[in-house]
């Protein structure tokens, strides 16, 4: 099977060749500070405990986090349904992909999102899209699908390829011979996905 013609790259997002990581362009304190200068520009928040933020522990999820981007984790027995505060979380962790020039924009949003849980915002409801709905860049909000794609596309540990059709398919695991392609209803072919594989279907 000739896969010499696929383009597009899966792997090298954050890591060097030998999969070491590389610097981080972004600071997460740095570009934390810059978000709660901007909700301080937000009418609706300004009677929030704002200050509270900055002294919220700041981190990063792991490289390979597939379906979490960020999260608000709070302290020990602390519950959703408490009056939450910044003094109530344990710490933020960001996707350490989305702090990468690429996707800049979009971890500035996930801060933001993030932040409104720290002010007591814990789930997703009306009050919180009305003010998640305020953040300034709005074609931010429209990013995480497009950034689920791309962790998908960086972790992804194998290609489900039909020998017949050529039709590719990223999994995490191998088929094992289990699945068939739906068009031609052969048995798929397990391919390992390495740091200089590339795939395009087509």
């Amino acid at each position: 099977m000739n896969l010499t013609n696929n383009t597009f790259m899966i792997k090298g997002d954050v890591e060097n060749i030998d999969n070491t990581p590389l610097e981080l362009p972004f600071s997460i304190i740095r570009m934390s500070a810059s978000v709660i200068k901007d909700m301080r520009e937000i009418p609706a928040l300004r009677e929030l405990d704002l200050d509270g933020l900055s002294g919220i522990r700041l981190g990063t999820l792991r490289f390979n986090a597939i379906r979490l981007h960020a999260v608000c984790r709070y302290k020990k027995g602390v519950k959703k349904t408490d009056d939450i505060s910044p003094s109530d979380v344990r710490c933020i962790d960001i996707h350490p992909r989305a702090l990468t020039l690429r996707w800049a924009i979009y971890a500035r949003f996930l801060l933001f999102h993030e932040f409104l849980h720290a002010l007591g915002f814990s789930n997703h409801g009306k009050e919180f899209k009305r003010l998640e709905s305020m953040w300034p860049d709005s074609g931010a909000r429209h990013l995480g699908q497009a950034f689920g794609l791309h962790l998908r596309d960086m972790n992804t540990g194998w290609l489900w390829v039909c020998p017949s059709c050529d039709m590719k398919h990223v999994r995490y695991k191998r088929s094992n011979g289990r699945y068939r392609c739906r068009e031609c209803m052969v048995p798929l072919m397990d391919i390992e996905v390495n740091n200089s594989t590339a795939i395009k279907n087509g």
